[in-house]
């Protein structure tokens, strides 16, 4: 029998169909691979290219990314399994696959060389990274994710991975399955569910206001993990997340470090009064009032703030659940049939923590005359997230990546496109954004990125197939950014205006070979190490002025 039902392999497959026209591609097991990570990644579509390895010699891996945070990194590994008929959904993930994420994760651990002589440039790039955080000291958590439109791991597939990892430290996975997929892209509307909080004590205060009605009660952190976690223990039920402002999925976001640690701590005690707690919304609620230590039964609920506090309490529970004892969470949980209402309670308590900076400049005045100005040229400039996500792609233009492209181009900082993409609504907010550009200047910015993103996008295809990473255009994986300030470099040498069209596609193949140039003879620093270092920008100046930097230049990126 087939694993998925036809309506919901009609679902998945529209979605992998719009996947592949998103990412250009006429390959669906890559458009279903793009999905998956969009499931997961939201908003990185641009950073996919670094992230997937699929291709030749990519043993068994499709895609890696790499988190750091402070001290602690998430290595999340993926191998994916697109089936091409709804009858062959049938077929399970079996041995030989298992064996080679095995295979993969053992080499990680013991250093072999063998990962770095593969001839794929993202493995290549990904395991070095992994290494230099090691060498650094910084303990890595790994999450292997097999993704598959069929049935999940066979029965001695599952059990020969996990004895293959029983060795390796802080090594988990899951399978991405139909179900999960369907729910994620919220096809199959969202799940409804019965849970349970257990009261500390008589720690629950409840009042009534017509057509809603609250509890805040001190809760066990014990049965609230219970609560959010998947059978298997392993991960969060993220529908649950659903109506959160600020949701985290997968790694969009990650655990907190500090809320880990005050809860596995000796001050576990402490966590009631450091933590700001979690708010629920749900239809109904009830518990046995006046009783010691009831249990708060609630229906059809959302968790619309504390996603940060919810991983990171799985997180610190998967560490140390013998922790858990001393560990108390406060919750308020809101009763409501009224939507607006939820709505509202959603946004409010959202607006008390910390919120992104983007967010906040939503809505500033340079914002909305980009906006209007953009709009006169015949795009959609998106001033919030995928605002006109009903709109041709091709004439969407995202605030952040203008950011960037501006980072890069006009302010001429591209290590800092990326690296510090954080501060382009922060502190360089005033900087980037401002009513001193023409709009048509702009455009032609936004269209110069763009061929160098859609030569970027046919190199990565064209690459899957090869055995080593070769000619100029393999600085465009990593070197994106840099690309597009070789490009402004050309243009003020030349005092040349902004160009359009077939110009601007001479343009961009002219910087691709000065960057390609500048940094031939780098060959014991990763492209991810080299394309995040200013130094990278001198080694472009030199080239173009026709200077060689010293042996002690070369040395120092």
């Amino acid at each position: 029998m087939p694993a998925l039902s036809a309506v919901e392999w009609d679902i998945v497959d529209a979605r992998v169909r719009a996947a592949m026209e998103r990412h250009a591609t006429r390959e669906h097991s890559f458009g279903f691979l793009c999905l998956v990570l969009e499931q997961y990644f939201p908003d990185r579509a641009s950073d996919f290219p670094e992230m997937i390895v699929d291709g030749g010699n990519d043993l068994g891996v499709d895609a890696i990314e790499v988190l750091e945070r402070d001290e602690r990194a998430e290595v999340f590994i993926f191998q994916s399994k697109h089936r091409t008929s709804l009858k062959s959904t049938d077929r399970t993930i079996n041995d030989s696959e298992a064996l080679k994420i095995a295979s993969f994760l053992h080499a990680v651990f013991d250093k072999e060389q063998r990962l770095l002589e593969t001839g794929n440039l993202q493995l290549t790039e990904a395991v070095a990274r992994i290494w230099r955080l090691h060498e650094r000291g910084v303990v890595c958590r790994y999450q292997v994710v097999f993704c598959t439109n069929g049935q999940g791991l066979s029965a001695s597939a599952e059990t020969i991975l996990e004895s293959a990892l029983k060795t390796l430290y802080s090594v988990h996975y899951e399978v991405y399955g139909p179900a999960e997929m369907i729910r994620d892209i919220g096809a199959s509307g969202r799940e409804s569910e019965v849970g349970y909080l257990q009261v500390i004590g008589k720690e629950a205060f409840e009042r009534s206001d017509g057509d809603i009605r609250g509890v805040i009660a001190s809760v066990d952190a014990g049965s609230f993990v219970d609560l959010i976690r998947t059978g298997d223990g392993k991960s969060i039920k993220r529908h649950l997340f659903d109506e959160n402002l600020r949701i985290f999925l997968g790694a969009n976001g990650g655990y907190n470090g500090n809320i880990i640690q005050t809860a596995i701590s000796d001050d576990s005690h402490l966590f009631w009064y450091l933590n700001n707690g979690i708010t629920i919304t749900c239809k109904e609620y009830a518990y046995n009032k006046g009783h010691s230590n009831p249990k708060i039964r609630i229906e059809d609920f959302q968790i619309v703030n504390g996603a940060q506090t919810s991983h990171s309490l799985l997180e610190a529970y998967k560490r140390a659940p013998e922790a858990f004892e001393n560990v108390v969470l406060l919750v308020r949980v809101y009763a409501t049939n009224r939507e607006d209402i939820t709505v509202r309670v959603a946004v409010a308590t959202n607006s008390q923590a910390r919120i992104q900076s983007r967010d906040l400049r939503a809505n500033h005045p340079a914002l909305k005359k980009l906006e209007i100005g953009f709009h006169d040229h015949g795009y959609y400039f998106e001033r919030k997230r995928n605002m006109h996500s009903d709109r041709d792609p091709k004439k969407r233009i995202d605030a952040l990546k203008l950011g960037q492209i501006l980072l890069s181009f006009q302010m001429m900082e591209p290590d800092r496109a990326k690296a510090d993409s954080d501060t382009i609504f922060g502190e360089r907010f005033h900087q980037i954004f401002h009513e001193h550009y023409r709009v048509d200047d702009l455009c032609r910015m936004v269209e110069l990125y763009r061929i160098i993103e859609e030569l970027r996008d046919t190199y990565v295809a064209r690459q899957r197939d090869a055995i080593e990473p070769t000619g100029e255009s393999q600085y465009l994986v990593y070197g994106h950014w840099f690309v597009l300030y070789a490009a402004k470099l050309i243009l003020t040498q030349k005092a040349m205006p902004l160009p359009a069209g077939a110009d601007a596609k001479k343009l961009v193949l002219e910087a691709i070979a000065l960057v390609a140039r500048a940094c031939a003879n780098v060959k014991s620093t990763a492209q991810y190490q080299l394309f995040r270092s200013s130094k990278t920008k001198a080694r472009i100046i030199s080239e173009i002025e026709g200077r060689q930097m010293s042996l002690f230049d070369l040395n120092q990126v």
